[in-house]
């Protein structure tokens, strides 16, 4: 498949990326961090879909606290000031999701639309076009289509899809929604659950059907949806829409998929030393075995550590088991009331 007029791209990049504090912060939350490679997780995923999706078809929504930085980081890529959505106030993924495809289906009616999360990262870029194709095929026959990761360990972090083959389909009959150890560990075992990827692909048409159906308060409000948008429901469109709907199919995406949902999660990715630590910066250990240590302008020296995350700030050092790095949130959350420092 080559880069097809009707096939559009909506790059969802609101996230607040609390996980990856002290590096992140709401100023600069994790899609414009480089924690991979040489550019941020935001343009890595625009140039994903490029080979497929020309760019004045890619879209953003964005919060408008971060207009300078999208503005910055979308730089030299091709896109419109038209082409980016500014959101009033994050209301999770449905009321973005409705706006965007209202947008797009008022310029092209036969529009496809691949919704990709700015903060994932995919390793396998050719099996992931790959599966776009094959989701763009079963979108144009008015499925909903989710992309399925079949779960390599009984993640408890994560959201899955129950499928079942038929009709040479993977249908998706239940969302099941961060299960506890001993559910997940069946999960795995069984080869008919996925974890939820965020990402989707769908005719405009057809999710603008389902939101008509199932959130008709936001469908309502598509044609002046910014004077809507405080009387809108945050709410997901899994929750939303997905969880409710008949026509929900998956594609299982083998393509070295990540969230990168704490800094453990970075760990399993990033390269390691014979020791297992992952080091950045200035780091000087001894005797120290599978942990994280990010220098910042400083330099950090640690000595016979454990399978810790040490990452250091100039106004603030993160220390954290790597098995508990997903509780940093809430570390944020109480950062936050209490005013510890200025930039959370």
């Amino acid at each position: 498949m080559n880069i097809s007029p009707n096939l559009h791209a909506v790059i969802l990049a609101g996230g607040s990326g609390t996980r990856f504090w002290p590096v992140s912060r709401q100023s600069r939350p994790k899609q414009f961090l480089d924690l991979v490679g040489k550019e941020s997780l935001l343009r890595q995923t625009i140039r994903r879909v490029a080979p497929k999706v020309s760019a004045q078809n890619i879209w953003i929504v964005a919060s408008r606290a971060h207009r300078k930085e999208i503005n910055r980081q979308a730089a030299g890529l091709g896109l419109r000031a038209s082409q980016i959505l500014w959101e009033p106030k994050g209301k999770n993924t449905a009321p973005a999701i409705a706006w965007a495809a209202s947008r797009i289906h008022a310029v092209n009616p036969q529009a496809i639309v691949t919704v990709l999360p700015s903060d994932h990262l995919i390793r396998n870029v050719p099996r992931f076009l790959s599966a776009l194709e094959e989701a763009v095929k079963l979108a144009q026959a008015d499925h909903l289509v989710a992309f399925g990761i079949a779960p390599t360990r009984p993640e408890t972090g994560y959201g899955y899809l129950k499928t079942k083959k038929a009709g040479g389909i993977l249908r998706v009959e239940r969302f099941i929604e961060k299960p506890d150890l001993a559910r997940a560990k069946q999960f795995v075992r069984s080869r008919a659950y996925f974890w939820n990827s965020g990402m989707f692909v769908w005719k405009t048409a057809t999710i603008l059907e389902a939101f008509r159906k199932y959130l008709p308060l936001i469908y309502a409000s598509r044609g002046n949806i910014l004077k809507a948008w405080p009387k809108l429901p945050a709410i997901s469109v899994d929750y939303g829409i997905l969880e409710k709907a008949d026509n929900v199919a998956a594609v299982a995406a083998d393509i070295g998929w990540s969230d990168l949902g704490s800094w453990e999660s970075l760990a399993e990715i990033l390269p390691k030393d014979k020791a297992g630590n992952i080091v950045r910066g200035s780091v000087l250990s001894l005797n120290c075995r599978n942990s994280l240590i990010w220098a910042n302008t400083r330099a950090v020296a640690a000595v016979g550590i454990h399978d810790l995350v040490i990452v250091d700030t100039p106004d603030a050092i993160l220390v954290c088991s790597k098995h508990r790095s997903q509780d940093v949130r809430k570390l944020v959350e109480t950062l936050k009331r209490q005013r510890i420092i200025k930039n959370v």
